[in-house]
């Protein structure tokens, strides 16, 4: 089990880990317990998000079918979510893998992953999700979108450590486009097990939902259009968690915000991201003296570069 949980954790920790050359070891050591924590409730969130955030790349692949169809030529092929393309390459591909297909179902969309090729958050997905748009091919003015996981639906991290393979098992996945130019994105029970775990499921739940909206009023859902752009996002999730408590007895249970959040495609580069293990039942409290931990991050216009301080235990790292 703990060769799953360094394979899940992984590709979280390569972020914690930067450390500048000039700065001290020992400054680092007491906030290490503060990483971990970090690592693991975003790693728990990046997987009960998997079936919001395609929704969300199906939305702005759907914005820019509109976006082209609008200005295209009269006689000219049609364009559609399988064949829209931007500077020549396939939105599809760009926005997924170059594994992933799209077609249009009665429902609204579906989407079919290759488990061969990695997604831009670094997991491997297989099988399919259900966009259910409710009669509305974009999601505007309105519109409300049930992503459904279908049964055969999973997900993979891999590492030198080996491969984790997670397999869903359900929930509920909504989002909402608010007439202020925003997206609400709601999960609900998202139930979501490693493989080979004896603990039981995850059960992860945003009741007040996340916000998304363009930084900038003038970018719209159009792939050609906010690419490259900055998004805000604010709010907040929790419940029990894909990994094992100490006691590997039941799931360990953690909760995540963010506030102020600036996101440049998948990456954060300002804002505040809170992770915090919410039951001192579930974890060792002498390897964990704290039980949260607050990165702040901060983005420089100028250079596009962003920096980040670790708030743990009452340490800080890097020191000013």
């Amino acid at each position: 089990m703990n060769r799953i949980f360094a394979t899940l954790t992984l590709a979280a920790l390569a972020l914690s880990s930067c450390i500048k050359e000039n700065d001290s070891y020992k400054d680092l050591l007491p906030v290490q317990p503060g990483q971990y924590i970090y690592s693991y409730v975003t790693t728990q969130d990046r997987v009960a998000m998997q079936a919001a955030n395609a929704g969300m790349r199906v939305a702005v692949l759907a914005a820019e079918v509109a976006e082209q169809r609008k200005e295209a030529e009269e006689g000219a092929e049609e364009v559609t979510v399988a064949n829209v393309k931007y500077n020549n390459r396939s939105v599809v591909s760009l926005l997924f893998s170059s594994g992933t297909t799209i077609e249009e179902v009665e429902q609204g969309y579906k989407l079919t992953f290759n488990k061969s090729y990695q997604m831009p958050d670094g997991f491997y997905l297989e099988g399919s999700l259900l966009v259910e748009t409710g009669g509305k091919p974009e999601l505007a003015d309105g519109a409300v979108w049930n992503v459904v996981m279908q049964s055969d639906f999973r997900l993979y991290s891999s590492s030198y450590s080996g491969e984790a393979r997670i397999d869903m098992k359900g929930g509920s996945t909504t989002l909402t486009a608010n007439a202020d130019g925003s997206c609400t994105i709601q999960i609900s029970n998202i139930a979501a097990a490693v493989e080979g775990s004896s603990s039981g499921a995850s059960d992860w739940s945003s009741p007040s939902g996340f916000t998304v909206r363009p930084a900038d009023d003038e970018v719209t859902l159009a792939y050609s259009s906010c690419v490259g752009k900055a998004f805000e996002v604010n709010g907040s999730a929790s419940g029990y968690s894909v990994y094992s408590n100490m006691y590997g007895s039941s799931p360990l249970q953690m909760s995540y915000r963010v506030s102020d959040g600036l996101y440049i495609g998948t990456q954060i580069v300002s804002g505040t991201q809170e992770c915090e293990f919410t039951s001192s039942f579930d974890y060792n409290t002498s390897a964990y003296p704290a039980p949260d931990v607050r990165y702040v991050y901060s983005f420089d216009e100028a250079t596009r570069q962003y920096s980040y301080k670790i708030y743990y235990n009452g340490y800080v790292y890097p020191k000013d």
